[in-house]
Formats: structure tokens, C-alpha cells, sequence
């Protein structure tokens, strides 16, 4: 989470100043072109960390087995269409969108390349990830998702300082991915040493079967492309290659935000699939709400500070073109995300653990294609900003009430207890924060200078966070946490003896 915060408030930032608005818009379509690649998944990931958590609960090594050794099989047969599939974007899609000039739309062409092939290479890799979170080894998981980050974030800002553009910014964080896959892959091996890789333990039968499970995270996935990459797409295709750069720049900065603390949702998957094993749906409804709610919590003070600080910010970290473009865009993101994303992510993860996730992935695909008729309506009127409105506000409807109500249906409890058990606490506590700040910044407090600006963003999160830690968590869970911070300060030291 400190990484990707990091990221998105250093790196992201000084990749967008040094490229400028075509490049760097160039660079956010890019990667929203190739990520329609994972097309080609066809849910077969969601389908590995569901069998392989399956059979590691029954202890059945070979059984394990041959789920890697036939996904394996599969995912190689994927990467050759992956690349097949980057060199047909490369050949005919460039002259889809608005780039002005030669130099760039070349670069563009290039970069698709390096990017979509070195993908496909990673493809095979990225299947180990997928045994690590049925493992449940999230150590594993965070240091190679830490070294990808740093490898990506800090090597391009290095290129860039060197004065190297898109092209090798495009094969650096190709290196980072397969840097982070080849170590998820050892890490694998060492967690489960009875891996054997062998065409007898290929069940082709096994392909059919996961399949049947993964259809509806195939959906989902196909889905959550049209949500997350149609928009910059569109807007690349309608409006310069500059606009998908102020589209995208404060959307991904709430995304490297609200990711550190929605991956919590990684780790709900398997123990709800552990949970429903043993008959404990009632726990599992009471997971769902506190992890909800603990995750609203502490995505809450960024979208106060933002919808308060938000476009002086963005003056004061990026420029005055920034702050225009992006400013009105921030607040109507950052609301959308705490309600859609960080509220519901858990969500979104308990269905898949559950096997329920069918109509969730029917409902996506819904606000996707919704969503895509909507931009094409709105964004020649009413621009970017049209698009955040729409965007945000099918997001609210689908994942904000809709995959919340799926789960309560599928875990037979209350609707309204449930949204209630997520969002009452942190909505109450927030409020008063909210109007301080406001008020605040119209005593003088305007956020023209950085030493505001971060007095602003300490005092916006300790005064949520102190009585949060009252009104949000639980007796027993601040019990919990008080115990786990004595623990690390006061821990005793141990005595060692030789002989």
C-alpha cells in the first residue's frame, strides 16, 4: 500500500511532466489497448487458485498437479495468440486514433509491440501468481508484486531522467514483469516442493471442467476491460491523445491508492471458499462487512483531502494545464471509488469464493456495455467530465448495490444491515472532517503552497483516523491491534547461550 501511494504521488507524476500530454497520453493508451488482450484468459486464472485451493484442502498433491500442469499447458497455447493478437493491433489499430504528430504515432506503434509481446511471454509465468493466492502465501505475493512496482516505477523514472522515451519505457516494465513472475514462480516451488511439471499429469478433461467454473470470471473479465480501459480507449479515438493522459492521470492515481488496501480482497477468496467448506456463512457475512468497512475507512481521509484539496494539489504537484483538465474529474472519481471499489471489492471477492459469481459478472457486463454507449453519447458534449459522471455512477449502481445485494441473497442475511454495517461508521465519522476542512480552507488554508498542502493532508487523516479508531473498528479488533503494536514495541529480547 506505502508503495503504490508512493507511486502514484512521485513517479506518476514526474513520468507525466517529463513525457508531456500527447506522450504520456500515448503511454495510459497504450497499456488500455494491450489489457484487452487478457481477453484471451478466458477465466482460467480465477479457475487455477479455485482448484488448486480446493486440493490443497484435501491434500491432494497430484491433483494439484495436474491443474498446473494442464493450465500450464494452456496458458502457452494462449501466449501464441496473444502475440499473434498484439501484431494484428500494431498493423491496423494505430490509425484509429487522434496523434498528431509522425514521431509519436510510430513510437505508438512500437510500444504496442514491445508491450503486448513481452505479455505474452509473461503470460505462462503469471499462472504461478495464481498457486500463490490459493496457497494463501501473500508474503510471497507482496514481494514479487513489491519488485515488479520497483523495478517498473523506478527504472522508467531513471530512462526518463536520461532522456530514453516511450519505447524503452515500454521494455522496462516488460523486465518488471517478468522479473515479478519469474520470482512468483520460485516462490511456488518452494511452498509446494511436490510440484512435478510432466505432460502425464495434462487431463484434458481438466480443461473442460475449469472452464465450466471459469465462464463467468471469463465474463467478469471481459467486463472490468470495458470498464477500466474503454474509457481511455474512446476517449483516444474521439478526442487528442492528450485527453486520455488528464482522463487517466487522476483515475490511476485513486487506483494505486484504493489497490494497497482493496488486496485485503485476494485474500478473502480462498478463506470464503474455506469458510463455505465448513458451513460458516454466517462468518462469512460478518467478514464481508468489516473488511468493507475497514477498507472505507482507510481510503476515506484521501477522498476528504481530495474533494477538499484536490485541484491545488494537482497545481502545485503537476501544472496549471493538470489542475484544469483534472481538477473537476477528482471528485466525482474519488466518491465513485470509495462507494464502488473500496467498498465492495470484498465484496466482488466473496462471490468468486463462493461460486456465486455469475450474475455479478452478467451485471458488469452490463455497466460495461452501458457504460460504452454512454461515453459515446456524452463525451462529444459534455467531454472527460461526462465520462467520469457516467462511469461513476453505473459503478455505484452495479458493484455499489447490486454485487452487494448478490451477496446477501447467496448468504440468505439483510441487505440493508449489511450496507449499513459497512458505510454508517465511516460516512458519520467523515462528515464533520469533511466540513473542517472546508471550512478551513475558506478561513485561509487555501493549499497554494506545499507545507499547506501537507499540513492539510496530516491533519485531514489524524482527525479521521483517531476517532475512527473508536466509531469504526470493533473492542475486539482494536484489542487486536493495540496487542499487535505492544507486541512489535515491547517484545522481549531473547538470550542466547553458546554450548
Amino acid at each position: 500500500m506505502a508503495l503504490n501511494i508512493a507511486i502514484g504521488l512521485l513517479i506518476s507524476p514526474y513520468i507525466a511532466r517529463k513525457l508531456g500530454s500527447e506522450r504520456y497520453g500515448i503511454w495510459a493508451l497504450v497499456f488500455s489497448l494491450v489489457e484487452y488482450l487478457w481477453f484471451f484468459d478466458l477465466g482460467f486464472n480465477t479457475s487455477v487458485t479455485q482448484f488448486v485451493a480446493k486440493y490443497r484442502a484435501r491434500n491432494e498433491p497430484d491433483q494439484i498437479n495436474r491443474v498446473i500442469n494442464t493450465g500450464l499447458l494452456y496458458f502457452c497455447g494462449v501466449a501464441v495468440v496473444f502475440g499473434l493478437a498484439t501484431l494484428l493491433v500494431a498493423w491496423r489499430g494505430v490509425a484509429l486514433f487522434k496523434i498528431a504528430d509522425p514521431v509519436n504515432r510510430e513510437d505508438f506503434r512500437v510500444m504496442i509491440l514491445i508491450v503486448g509481446l513481452g505479455w505474452a511471454v509473461n503470460f505462462p509465468l503469471h499462472f504461478f501468481s495464481s498457486c500463490l493466492d490459493a496457497f494463501q502465501r501473500y508474503d510471497h505475493l507482496t514481494r514479487t508484486w513489491v519488485a515488479q512496482l520497483l523495478i517498473r516505477s523506478v527504472g522508467c523514472s531513471l530512462l526518463l531522467y536520461f532522456g530514453f522515451g516511450l519505447k524503452e519505457l515500454g521494455a522496462m516494465v516488460v523486465l518488471g514483469q517478468l522479473v515479478g513472475n519469474f520470482l512468483a514462480m520460485l516462490a511456488f516451488r518452494s511452498v509446494f516442493p511436490q510440484m512435478r511439471l510432466s505432460s502425464l499429469y495434462v487431463r484434458f478433461a481438466l480443461i473442460r471442467e475449469m472452464w465450466s467454473y471459469g465462464i463467468h470470471s471469463f465474463v467478469a473479465n471481459v467486463s472490468n476491460m470495458l470498464l477500466y480501459q474503454g474509457p481511455p480507449v474512446m476517449i483516444g479515438h474521439f478526442r487528442p491523445a492528450a485527453f486520455v493522459g488528464y482522463y487517466t492521470f487522476p483515475f490511476r492515481l485513486l487506483q494505486y491508492s484504493v489497490d494497497g488496501i482493496s488486496r485485503v480482497g485476494f485474500v478473502t477468496r480462498s478463506n470464503v471458499a474455506e469458510m463455505q467448506a465448513k458451513g460458516d456463512e454466517r462468518a462469512i457475512y460478518s467478514l464481508g462487512i468489516y473488511l468493507n468497512r475497514y477498507c472505507v475507512s482507510l481510503f476515506a481521509p484521501l477522498v476528504i483531502f481530495l474533494l477538499v484539496y484536490g485541484t491545488p494539489l494537482l497545481r502545485r504537484w503537476m501544472n496549471q494545464e493538470f489542475a484544469t483538465h483534472c481538477g473537476p474529474l477528482l471528485p466525482v472519481m474519488a466518491l465513485t471509488t470509495l462507494f464502488a471499489v473500496a467498498g465492495q471489492y470484498n465484496s466482488t471477492s466473496i462471490l468468486y469464493g463462493l461460486s456465486r459469481h455469475d450474475r455479478m459478472a452478467r451485471g458488469l457486463l452490463v455497466e460495461g456495455v452501458l457504460g460504452m454507449i454512454g461515453i459515446v453519447l456524452v463525451l462529444p458534449h459534455y467531454g472527460i467530465l461526462g465520462v467520469a459522471w457516467v462511469t461513476g455512477i453505473l459503478a455505484v449502481i452495479d458493484r455499489g448495490l447490486y454485487v452487494p445485494w448478490l451477496v446477501c441473497r447467496a448468504l440468505d442475511s439483510s441487505f440493508p444491515g449489511y450496507l449499513r454495517g459497512i458505510y454508517l461508521r465511516p460516512v458519520l465519522t467523515g462528515i464533520p472532517v469533511l466540513l473542517l476542512a472546508h471550512a478551513l480552507k475558506v478561513a485561509g488554508v487555501s493549499g497554494q503552497t506545499w507545507p499547506q498542502l501537507i499540513l492539510m493532508g496530516a491533519f485531514t487523516s489524524a482527525a479521521f483516523f483517531v476517532p475512527a479508531f473508536f466509531t469504526c473498528a470493533t473492542r475486539d479488533h482494536r484489542k487486536l491491534m493495540l496487542h499487535a503494536v505492544a507486541g512489535r514495541l515491547f517484545r522481549p529480547k531473547v538470550e542466547t547461550t553458546a554450548g
